[in-house]
């Protein structure tokens, strides 16, 4: 890298890290600093977050005493942390562009003020290297440290130069899929003492391509903005149309991933009735979107995606939950 860029690339880090105007004149009272901190940590998807965490939780455990152990509580801890400080870096790294379109982010981190919204994302950090140390150490697991290292690259280059992953076409895509579900969940599969059973693991998999493609409707919608902003989404690379066709491929081989190695890794359980029927419920809900969006002009293309990207957040809690019971189905049968 020369110095030119370098020095832009400082000039760009600095210009994400700071604010001139400097801290707000006036502190918010604590209901209100509550109230940023939760937005900036999107506790509004804890509901698909939580699934996340317990999904791989309760697909690894042998026993009841394994599901409820410290290495447990730890590990879900670091899951569920690791996805808010990639929330927080994305509302802070686009807080200048949600100022026009989700004006609630960029309010909070103006709230808060830039300078506490960094102090935020370096301590919850320093949390999530501290859980994942003191997983490696209790389990002699040592590529715990390895896989929260590359869950941590990939959490803040995407919103930050140089590798901005929010920006890199057909590359977000994967970069959502590992850093979002699959390698967190690896995370939790990896804190049991016990070795992997690679049927959890193409489990998971799958539930990491089911997962993304619901919960990540909205980012479609988002299309005239990230292409006026210059930011080279998936969407804006593929276009609406083949951007949902990859989204409902993505759902159905998912799916189809979760429910064959299940069976065939743990054999048949009826909790793969309330799976396959939430399944085939979201899989309607992105053909739908496809008709809309085919031929669609942009503006009607837009509108149809915004209320759809409504409703695709609860599909994806409706598959994230329905993926945890089966896998307390799984744990009951051991």
């Amino acid at each position: 890298m020369s110095s030119a860029d370098t020095a832009t690339l400082t000039e760009k880090l600095t210009e994400i890290l700071t604010d001139p105007q400097g801290a707000p004149a006036e502190r918010p009272s604590l209901a209100t600093r509550v109230r940023y901190v939760c937005v900036i940590r999107r506790f509004e998807f804890m509901p698909v977050i939580l699934t996340v965490a317990l999904a791989p939780a309760l697909l690894g455990a042998h026993s009841w005493g394994d599901f409820l152990s410290l290495n447990m509580v730890l590990a879900v801890l670091y899951a569920i942390s690791g996805m808010q400080i990639g929330n927080m870096t994305n509302a802070l790294a686009d807080r200048e562009q949600d100022a026009l379109y989700k004006s609630r982010q960029s309010e909070a981190i103006y709230g808060l003020g830039v300078s506490r919204v960094v102090v935020h994302i370096a301590v919850s950090t320093v949390v999530c290297a501290a859980l994942a140390t003191i997983l490696a150490v209790r389990t002699e697991h040592w590529d715990l440290l390895l896989i929260a290292a590359v869950v941590g690259i990939l959490g803040f280059q995407y919103s930050v130069p140089p590798l901005k992953l929010k920006s890199a076409g057909a590359w977000q895509l994967p970069t959502l899929q590992l850093s979002l579900v699959f390698l967190p969940g690896l995370f939790v599969l990896r804190s049991y003492e016990q070795e992997l059973e690679w049927g959890s693991v193409v489990t998971l998999a799958g539930f990491a391509m089911a997962l993304v493609s619901l919960f990540v409707t909205s980012h479609a919608e988002d299309y005239l903005e990230d292409e006026q902003f210059g930011i080279r989404t998936y969407t804006v690379a593929w276009g609406l149309t083949k951007t949902m066709y990859i989204q409902s491929t993505m759902l159905f081989v998912g799916a189809l991933l979760m429910i064959s190695s299940v069976y065939a890794t743990f054999g048949f359980t009826w909790a793969l009735v309330p799976l396959v029927a939430a399944w085939l419920l979201s899989q309607r809900l992105l053909f739908t979107v496809v008709r809309d969006v085919r031929g669609a002009t942009m503006d009607s293309a837009i509108a149809a995606l915004h209320k759809k990207s409504l409703i695709g957040p609860y599909h994806a809690a409706l598959v994230g939950w329905t993926t945890v019971l089966l896998a307390v189905f799984v744990l009951i049968g051991r």
